[in-house]
């Protein structure tokens, strides 16, 4: 296999840990992650790790990008694994914790995207960018307002840049999951974590993608634990 270099977004827990994990030493692939939990960094970078990186922070991720572009000259794929919970009912929603949850859910990828279009674009490893919605971007659910709106938004954002960069063959890959036993749930009552897809295991299908033809783009991809929508 050609080598590739990826970033993954939101590294240092839940879903994109295991993502990382699961790359880190694996020979084909140059990791890269970020995140709030992980490691600092100077001019240069080097793959294999996790990087600090405040994502509701505009400088912090200007500075890493400027750090990775000094580094790499291209990137071949991106996953997009940051994110919070922000549930209560919409009286109990203080503005300042719906605009940190929507600069992490969604402004951070923008922020990002701004910054590495060029070198997906320089890419010649079949490129795609993997944005992690949920079942929460496709139907509502009660006490989860700001969630919902943020996940809507993810879909929103992949769904047009699918068709902004089809000139440039940049693939963008669009995942709605349930239920994943993260951190999200546990002050959460009603749910059982024992019903739920493992970050383990929902990491191994993401990695997958890294293994599809050029020619496959996963517009829309619903994974579901057994039970289905919890």
């Amino acid at each position: 296999m050609i080598l590739k270099k990826i970033l993954v977004v939101g590294a240092g827990s839940g879903i994109g840990e295991a993502l990382f994990a699961s790359l880190k030493d694996d020979s084909n692939f140059k990791i890269i992650g970020i995140s709030r939990r992980g490691i600092s960094f100077s001019d240069k970078i080097n793959s294999g790790f996790n990087y600090k990186c405040d994502l509701i922070n505009e400088k912090e991720i200007i500075s890493f990008s400027d750090s990775y572009i000094r580094s790499f000259d291209s990137i071949d794929a991106i996953y997009f694994c940051q994110g919070d919970g922000l549930f209560g009912e919409i009286s109990s929603l203080t503005k300042d914790k719906i605009d940190k949850h929507f600069a992490l859910n969604v402004t951070s990828s923008f922020l990002i995207l701004q910054k590495f279009y060029p070198l997906l674009k320089d890419s010649d490893k079949n490129p795609f960018v993997c944005f992690l919605s949920s079942t929460a971007g496709k139907v509502g659910f009660p006490e989860s307002t700001a969630y919902c709106a943020s996940k809507h938004a993810v879909a929103g954002l992949a769904k047009s840049l699918r068709e902004e960069w089809k000139k440039d063959q940049i693939r963008i890959f669009t995942v709605y999951p349930g239920a994943i036993s993260t951190a999200i749930w546990d002050d959460r009552s009603g749910f059982d974590k024992n019903d739920m897809i493992s970050p383990k295991d929902f990491a191994s299908y993401l990695k997958s993608f890294l293994f599809l033809p050029a020619s496959i783009n996963v517009d829309d991809s619903y994974v579901l634990p057994i039970k289905g929508i919890l």
